[in-house]
């Protein structure tokens, strides 16, 4: 008799949230695009109710936003809240990895490598949808390793919908040299000492959210010139 893996059981809501998330980050839907629950549950051949309780899920996960008496719409910010938004993200962060520091070990360190290389991998390839997956796991093992489960859940809410929003506006690549930069995180971690410390991983995260704000706002740029 053979021997088989374990099969995950994965709820129809679940198959459901994560096909959606699947569009989102493919550009199958744009930032501000109304979803109909009704057309959905058709194309997936699912009861409605179903597709209603993954938006439910995915409202509280930040994807989309439900408007009584309108309908649920593809979560959109406005350039001003991308700025907060990162603005705060890159304190919270660099706050995440001062933590990161104390507490990680050689093998943490070693993980954290073996992540970057699979996002750079995805760079290499120009594989979009991997590499947000990836990067996002990068980001998501180093709010684990702070060792506070509050800070980390803030970081989830906070990026999860910024990583797919701000990559799916700007229309930008994602490259290999991008995935390169996350290397200096580690770097500062196994060799700096505050405040060096401190000051390098605020400068990388902060370049990062250069990067994405000048995207986005020229594309909001160039948009606004065709119009006119």
């Amino acid at each position: 008799m053979p021997t088989f893996a374990e099969i995950e059981p994965v709820s129809l809501k679940d198959r459901v949230i994560n096909a959606l998330k699947d569009a989102f980050l493919e550009g199958q839907f744009k930032p501000g695009d109304a979803i109909v629950e009704r057309e959905l549950a058709r194309q997936m051949k699912v009861g409605t109710p179903v597709v209603r309780e993954a938006l439910i899920s995915l409202e509280g996960q930040g994807f989309v936003r439900r408007v009584t008496n309108t309908g649920t719409f593809v979560t959109e910010f406005s350039n001003d809240e991308v700025r907060q938004l990162y603005a705060l993200r890159i304190e919270l962060e660099t706050l995440a990895l001062r933590w990161v520091k104390v507490h990680a070990t050689e093998a943490d360190l070693a993980e954290m490598t073996r992540l970057i290389d699979d996002v750079v991998d995805a760079g290499k390839r120009g594989a979009k949808k991997e590499f947000l997956e990836r990067d996002f796991r990068f980001h998501r093992y180093c709010w684990k390793l702070s060792g506070n489960t509050f800070l980390a859940e803030t970081l989830e809410r906070l990026m999860s919908p910024l990583f797919s929003f701000v990559v799916v506006a700007s229309g930008a690549q994602l490259t290999e040299a991008m995935g390169r930069e996350h290397y200096e995180l580690v770097r500062a971690l196994r060799t700096l000492d505050e405040p060096e410390f401190s000051a390098v991983v605020k400068r990388t995260f902060s370049g990062f959210a250069s990067r994405w704000l000048q995207s986005v706002a020229h594309d909001d740029s160039a948009a606004g010139s065709q119009g006119a």
